[in-house]
């Protein structure tokens, strides 16, 4: 039964199934403050209420709007940003108590792939040219993949060496777009994501050990793009 509704979706002309689309973005990124633990065989540590920097994002996504349904779409959305903490000295708790210890600065890149599993929109200002509304509010929901890597991580020595993590997270946002024609428009959107990234490196200092730096990131995006219709 499925697999015959596929068939004749891919069948019909693309217009009377959906209305595609395609964006390109880029803004800003807010992470709030986390806790990062490090764990190996001696021990385990977490640095607390770890501060990061404001970034910059920038990503690309395309999918489709149903064209009798119109209110209902779905999506690809690929987007790259950093988690970039400083050094700073921070409250640091493990099994033998809690103390002050200074954390060498961490750059965390992340790339995100969204899959927009539910897309709404209302689709407003409706008239002859503009049959989907020219003013178009919209939700967007669903699992993304993170990959997160780092390559210089100051807190392990040697410290060149590289690791990367592959974690299911999640996006969620809204936004409005606005058509200039019938085919281009502009778009603005909040969205949050979270994600945990889990890295395992050798580490020589003070004693031979394998350690696992596993944080959990929260991140505000505002962005702002230009939004292809056909």
């Amino acid at each position: 039964m499925i697999g015959t509704s596929v068939l004749w979706l891919s069948l019909m002309p693309v217009e009377a199934v959906a209305e595609w689309y395609a964006d390109a973005y880029a803004g800003a990124v807010f992470t709030q403050n986390t806790d990062l633990t490090v764990s190996s065989s001696l021990g385990s540590t977490t640095f607390q209420n770890l501060s990061v920097n404001n970034s910059a994002t920038v990503g690309g996504r395309g999918g489709y709007w149903l064209d009798q349904l119109d209110w209902l779409g779905f999506g690809l959305d690929i987007f790259f940003f950093h988690v970039k903490a400083p050094s700073q000295a921070v409250s640091v708790s493990s099994s033998t108590g809690a103390t002050t210890a200074a954390f060498a600065d961490w750059n965390l890149p992340a790339l995100g792939i969204g899959f927009d599993v539910l897309r709404l929109r209302a689709p407003l200002l409706r008239d002859e040219e503009f049959v989907h509304g020219r003013l178009q509010p919209y939700l967007a929901a669903g699992p993304a993949l993170f990959i997160s890597w780092a390559g210089q991580n100051r807190n392990v020595q040697p410290d060149n060496q590289n690791a990367t993590d592959v974690n299911v997270g999640v996006k969620a946002g809204g936004g409005v777009s606005f058509l200039l024609t019938k085919t281009v428009g502009l778009f603005t959107e909040y969205r949050f994501t979270h994600f945990t990234s889990q890295l395992t490196y050798q580490n020589t200092t003070p004693a031979p050990a394998t350690e696992t730096f596993k944080a959990s990131y929260d991140s505000h995006h505002i962005i702002a793009g230009v939004s292809v219709r056909f």
